[in-house]
């Protein structure tokens, strides 16, 4: 078996180029135990870390991508 693609943290913040804060990267990598929403203002990052979350997800769960579901709205 192949081990994940994204490692850890550090690793992640590598193959992303992003410089995440402390926050951002406890909702990245959230664990699974219920569904999780991100709420916050405007242009704090919240697409990104969606985003982000997703690389975790797949690349460091091995959750199927198509076992997953993001929304974002504005107003």
């Amino acid at each position: 078996m192949i081990g994940p693609l994204v490692r850890d943290e550090q690793h992640l913040v590598e193959l992303l180029a992003r410089p995440f804060s402390r926050p951002q990267l406890d909702a990245i990598t959230l664990g699974l135990s219920a569904p999780s929403a991100i709420i916050a203002g405007a242009g704090s990052g919240k697409t990104t870390v969606m985003a982000a979350r997703v690389v975790w997800l797949v690349g460091h769960l091995g959750i199927p991508p198509e076992r997953i579901l993001g929304l974002t709205f504005t107003h």
